[in-house]
């Protein structure tokens, strides 16, 4: 986890970024808490040699003179109370640095805009052209076309979740696999991940304060039963809300050496959240969903570097909307849109003519050594070890980029053309009622 030396180490920065940040982040009490521990350390050590150098002492008399100090008695027993005072302290202050250690925001980039809200991101880039569509929604199209069902998802599973049908389940397979083919072509290795991931590991790549109540939690069903207030521990299991959060995970606990950085993977995977926070957006259709693939880029790089593999990890998401030819935007996060986790951020907004607005595909972050100092992944250069940089990106959020394609590329008489890259793994060029 972060130690309060990397505090201390780094307090003119974490202040600087608080201070552009706008938070109230306790940092002062952190200090303060910080010094109080090791005084308090200091105390408890001197303390303990006292008493035992003391003890000694009462031992030899009694041995030699068969007599009791009443005065060295008195010294151990006023120790013993200061010993009992401090001890019962030090948890409790240990506990709250602990946690405010952990859920501490990362060091911002200089170069992240100021902000309030996300409205405040600012426009860095515009791709294609954006032009309006006055037709019904994604949802609407797709059940005409009898390639989507939510009545029957939402009868089995509940709101926000779908069934994809026919040539729809296959446009969605088509999307991962050109992905996939893609960035592999790059040199980036294919993972398949674990769906679950402890809460230890969790807490590790995400300040779960923030996150855990999007994600969902999997408990032993005796467990529930026989506890009338089930607590989470440390053993529970969360279903993933993405495969960046397991990538991470990954090589917890390891050193590198540089040579072998930065190393640079693909992870494809089915993601839950339970979009905890969003009620009333976007409830037709499957753009917010409980349920949904996702293609994500994940590196771990050497500290230096790590600002040059944004850019490339930026410029891979770019490619793969160029490829599938659907107009977007690239968006810098400012500070109040930012989140705890990233140094800074890029979001890919891809522009969906019916709703005539941008939103969301791709979200790329550099971590920088948040998450490897509390996973503790380091690598070796020259005989120094420092941490990693870890850096993700959405390549390709697949239900987001279906409604992206048949938005921009539905006809009017209610098919929908297929994105030329995309024609070799469909078989066809248009999508019509099944």
């Amino acid at each position: 986890m972060l130690t309060s030396k990397y505090l201390r180490d780094n307090i003119e920065a974490i202040k600087e970024s608080m201070a552009k940040r706008k938070s109230d982040y306790p940092v002062d009490e952190m200090l303060k808490l910080d010094e109080k521990l090791r005084k308090a350390n200091m105390e408890v050590q001197q303390l303990r040699a006292e008493r035992n150098k003391l003890s000694l002492e009462i031992a030899d008399k009694k041995k030699k003179e068969n007599v009791i100090d009443k005065d060295i008695t008195a010294k151990v027993s006023e120790i013993k109370k200061r010993l009992d005072t401090l001890e019962k302290e030090l948890p409790e202050d240990e506990k709250r640095l602990n946690t405010l250690l952990w859920n501490m925001p990362n060091i911002l980039d200089k170069n992240v805009p100021y902000g309030i809200d996300d409205s405040q991101n600012v426009e860095i880039k515009v791709q294609g052209k954006a032009v309006a569509k006055s037709m019904p929604g994604h949802e609407e199209i797709l059940t005409k076309l009898g390639l989507l069902d939510l009545e029957a998802a939402a009868k089995v599973s509940g709101a926000r979740f779908y069934y994809l049908k026919g040539d729809l389940a296959l446009l969605e397979q088509a999307l991962i696999r050109f992905a996939i083919d893609e960035l592999v072509a790059k040199g980036y290795t294919l993972i398949s991940p674990p769906l679950m991931m402890r809460k230890e590991y969790y807490r590790g790549v995400t300040a779960l304060g923030d996150f855990e109540e999007a994600l969902y939690m999997v408990t032993d069903p005796k467990e529930v039963e026989n506890k009338k207030d089930f607590e989470k521990t440390d053993e529970d299991l969360y279903m993933i809300g993405t495969s960046e959060h397991t990538i991470a995970a990954m090589h917890s606990d390891h050193v590198f050496s540089a040579k072998e950085l930065p190393l640079r993977f693909i992870g494809i995977s089915p993601c839950f959240r339970r979009e905890a926070g969003s009620h009333g957006k976007d409830t037709k259709g499957i753009f917010r969903v409980h349920q949904f693939y996702k293609v994500e880029q994940f590196i771990f790089a050497e500290q230096e570097n790590s600002y040059a593999l944004f850019d490339e990890l930026i410029a891979n998401s770019e490619e793969l909307f160029k490829k599938l030819n659907i107009p977007y935007h690239i968006i810098n996060i400012c500070t109040g849109d930012i989140g705890t986790v990233a140094a800074k951020k890029y979001d890919l907004e891809a522009f969906m003519p019916i709703q005539n607005k941008y939103r969301e595909m791709v979200s790329c972050s550099n971590c920088t050594d948040w998450q490897s100092i509390r996973l503790d992944i380091k690598y070796d250069k020259a005989g120094e070890r420092r941490y990693v940089h870890t850096l993700n990106s959405t390549a390709l959020a697949v239900e987001r980029a279906i409604v992206a394609i048949v938005e921009n590329y539905v006809n009017d008489d209610g098919s929908i053309t297929v994105p030329d890259v995309l024609v070799k793994y469909m078989g066809k060029e248009r999508i019509t009622k099944q």
